[in-house]
């Protein structure tokens, strides 16, 4: 009985490993979205500064070149627009959001499983399980799914999302005793 325990306890700790690295992979895509929105936006203002102005400096100057300069960056700025309307990053960004906070309060219900584990019953562990494979599904279910380049940053990132040993204490100023 116990090595089916313990093929148990490996599974469930497999899957709250595969749920941290999802909440991680989910986090590094809204960073990169929220920096490729960033960027477009300030493309945004630069061109239509661009195009605004060459067009009144042709008008006042009256040098012809200017009026070019003014259409080309106004047609490379109507390209950013038309882009953003077909990406909509700001609702990208909300999905893959509520997605990583759905999946921490997956995440915490695992650790609490992993901790209770050896103090409650088998058929309640089990139980439990199904219900955290469940939520996990409907998650998945419900909102986009990330990509590889977001894994792999998080394959490296993993250490940094983590307490050391007494930090979490320390950060909660809690004097944690010696057993």
């Amino acid at each position: 009985m116990e090595n089916k325990n313990r093929k148990l306890k490996d599974q469930i700790i497999e899957a709250a490993g595969n749920v941290q690295y999802t909440f991680i992979a989910h986090w590094n895509i809204v960073n990169r979205l929220k920096n490729q929105y960033w960027i477009i936006k300030i493309a945004q203002i630069v061109l239509t500064a661009l195009a605004a102005g060459g067009f009144l400096t042709s008008l006042i100057s009256g040098v012809s070149q200017l009026s070019w300069l003014g259409g080309l960056t106004s047609a490379i700025a109507l390209g950013i627009n038309l882009y953003m309307l077909n990406f909509n990053l700001p609702d990208n960004i909300k999905q893959h959001t509520e997605a990583a906070n759905a999946l921490w309060e997956v995440r915490e219900r695992y650790k609490s499983l992993i901790v209770d584990f050896d103090s409650i019953e088998i058929d309640v562990v089990r139980e439990r399980r199904d219900k955290l494979i469940q939520a996990v599904s409907d998650i998945n279910k419900r909102y986009p799914g990330t990509d590889e380049k977001s894994f792999i940053k998080a394959q490296n990132d993993i250490g940094k999302y983590e307490f050391t040993d007494g930090e979490a204490a320390k950060v909660l100023n809690i004097k944690v005793g010696k057993e």
